[in-house]
């Protein structure tokens, strides 16, 4: 009886077992979006699946998996693909130099795009419940907004500032089951 107990508790514990990418700093998760805009609440973040596109909350992009490796967030390849996709934050070149805000997008190589950023990407525990997925952050300043009807990802210090027809989300991890 022992035996049978202590056999259904590690097969347990197997299927329990986080799913952790090769070399990860992280296990592998989801980002969904929670909002008060009903229109993009608990949507999963989609990553482009190409060389170089947008995140989004709709369209016929792959919903996204992501991982920390080395401190950077990194989105899994997608099927078919064998390359790893890196986020930056598209800021635009203006006449007072680079904008405070940016689509959300990932690449598989390099960008040309002089103002983009790179780095900066976190995780950020819930303060009030740790068992509640984190919340993506970017340089913990600034705000994420879907904009647009195919609710593309913007982060923007200023709500004000870039695209308009947009409404703040927050990004949170979901287990990759």
């Amino acid at each position: 009886m022992q035996f049978f107990l202590f056999s259904l508790l590690s097969l347990v514990f197997t299927l329990v077992v986080a799913v952790v990418p090769l070399g990860a700093d992280t296990p592998a998760f989801h980002l969904v979006a929670s909002s008060k805009n009903s229109a993009s609440n608990l949507l999963p973040l989609r990553t482009s699946g190409g060389s170089q596109a947008s995140a989004t909350l709709t369209g016929l992009g792959p919903i996204g998996q992501f991982y920390f490796f080395q401190g950077n967030l990194i989105a899994a390849p997608a099927a078919g693909l064998t390359s790893t996709q890196c986020p930056f934050i598209n800021s635009v070149l203006g006449s007072t130099g680079c904008s405070t805000y940016g689509s959300l997008n990932f690449f598989v190589g390099s960008s040309s795009n002089k103002c983009a950023r790179y780095t900066s990407f976190q995780i950020q525990s819930n303060s009030e419940n740790s068992q509640l997925g984190a919340k993506l952050v970017f340089n913990y300043v600034g705000n994420f907004y879907a904009c647009g009807s195919g609710l593309d990802v913007y982060y923007k210090i200023n709500s004000n500032e870039g695209p308009s027809n947009c409404h703040r989300i927050d990004l949170y991890t979901v287990p990759v089951a």
